[in-house]
């Protein structure tokens, strides 16, 4: 299985959760979410791959090992192809590899090949996902 896409939006980083903490009744309730540009870019990543595997025919998320490709562009600047400001590219690939889980694979440990890449361009995310064969 292959699946190629891109997604025409600005990349944004995977944030550190937020906390908070609710009374209810005689109890605390301590709970987590995304920060809402976070959980915005996350949700559109989604829903592209959700597109791309329906056009593949992928109903089911896979198993196995999976190769990926993540090319982040950052937007415009003439000076050089590299972007090497913040963000940083980890935080960007964990947010793709997040929107994904449970879509194209069952879990991101499955990933056991990445190449990423973050340079000016655009601003787009193109993602390639492969699966691997097992030896």
């Amino acid at each position: 299985m292959q699946l190629v896409f891109e997604v025409q939006t600005r990349p944004v980083p995977q944030a550190r959760p937020r906390f908070f903490v609710r009374r209810h009744g005689q109890k605390n309730i301590v709970g987590a979410y995304d920060p809402v540009q976070c959980k915005s870019f996350k949700e559109v990543i989604a829903w592209h791959a959700r597109m791309a595997a329906v056009k593949q025919g992928l109903r089911n998320p896979v198993d196995g090992p999976i190769s990926i490709r993540l090319t982040f562009l950052m937007g415009r600047n003439g000076k050089s192809p590299h972007h090497t400001k913040r963000p940083d590219l980890d935080n960007l690939a964990k947010a793709v590899k997040d929107a994904l889980k449970g879509i194209v694979y069952a879990d991101d440990s499955q990933i056991v090949e990445a190449h990423l890449f973050k340079q000016y361009g655009g601003p787009e995310v193109r993602i390639e996902i492969k699966t691997l064969e097992e030896a």
